[in-house]
């Protein structure tokens, strides 16, 4: 995963495909799990994937599961990479037959949860504690700097276009991933606030990269 990635997640809608590539993400979620607001059937999850283009990579984000169930759902969708958000164990997934995202809520201790996934995940999403995803809340930027320096991190976490250029320059994440923030309604993205926040996005890890 490159330094600077951005990821638009829980994507509901095929124009919402089009508007998060069109702002320049790399990486787009779609969430498979019925107790979210964008929650995707499996139908909709493969129409949603197959509009993803061959430049541009899909995340499966879930919660529960076992590698088996899992691993046939990524077959079946299409998917590029898998997001676990759930208590799964990492040394189930150690030969999984596709890159893991490992979330990680950011609190006292996560370190620990964070080490523990080496083996199994690509790269980690570091995330509000409160809940599996799409709280809309900031994490503790001191602890999440923390996790940053000691693996590759997607930061999460109430991000949007006002907070991402500020909370970039206080973690220094790998790259950034948004959702709720960047919504007119539950599942369904403003096409101006995704741009916003890649663009910000960008111009933030430019800056980053000309600073000692």
């Amino acid at each position: 995963m490159k330094p600077g990635t951005v990821k638009i997640c829980g994507l509901t809608r095929v124009e919402d495909v089009h508007g998060a590539v069109g702002a320049g993400a790399d990486l787009l979620g779609f969430v498979h799990h019925e107790d979210s607001p964008r929650h995707v059937s499996l139908q909709d999850l493969t129409s949603l994937v197959a509009a993803v283009p061959a430049n541009k990579s899909s995340v499966l984000v879930v919660v529960n599961g076992d590698p088996d169930d899992l691993g046939s759902l990524m077959k079946t969708s299409g998917a590029d990479l898998l997001q676990l958000c759930g208590d799964q164990d990492p040394e189930d997934f150690e030969s999984f037959g596709f890159p893991i995202l490992r979330r990680i809520g950011v609190q006292k201790g996560a370190l620990v949860d964070l080490v523990r996934w080496f083996s199994a995940a690509q790269a980690f999403v570091l995330d509000h504690p409160s809940s599996a995803g799409g709280s809309g809340l900031l994490v503790d930027s001191v602890l999440a700097a923390e996790l940053a320096a000691a693996g590759p991190c997607l930061l999460a976490g109430g991000l949007g276009p006002e907070s991402v250029a500020t909370s970039i320059r206080a973690v220094k994440p790998l790259g950034v991933d948004a959702s709720s923030r960047l919504e007119r309604a539950p599942g369904k993205k403003d096409p101006q606030r995704m741009t916003d926040f890649a663009d910000r996005a960008r111009q933030a890890f430019a800056l980053q990269e000309t600073q000692p």
